[in-house]
């Protein structure tokens, strides 16, 4: 599993580096954190963001439910995902889960975590 490291958007501005993605990745997330994704693999990609928290039962509304975040991105594409609610996305040690499918080692996915 890789965990990443986010880099703060500054009014110097950033130039973007991605890392290098596991099948399964991790990021300290304190909801101002976003995904960088670009898909130059050849083919399309959908990352998957796990939600820990997948009912409430809300006073007002009933019971909720909370599915993971999905978002597709084709071939050639910079998709730019979040920001994620610590409450939903984090789990005990404060990080937040995702994946990209297909995973293949070879494809080198990289993604960098941004905020502001």
């Amino acid at each position: 599993m890789a965990t990443l490291t986010s880099t703060q958007i500054t009014e110097d501005g950033i130039i973007v580096s991605g890392t290098t993605l596991d099948a399964s990745n991790t990021f300290a997330n304190t909801g101002k954190e976003f995904i960088y994704y670009e898909n130059t693999s050849g083919v399309s990609k959908v990352v998957t963001i796990t939600v820990q928290v997948t009912s409430v039962d809300d006073p007002i509304y009933g019971d909720l439910t909370k599915a993971n975040t999905t978002k597709t991105v084709a071939n050639g594409e910079v998709a730019l995902i979040g920001p994620f609610p610590v409450e939903a996305y984090n789990d005990t040690d404060q990080e937040t889960t995702f994946g990209i499918t297909p995973y293949d080692a070879a494809a080198r996915d990289t993604a960098q975590i941004l905020y502001v």
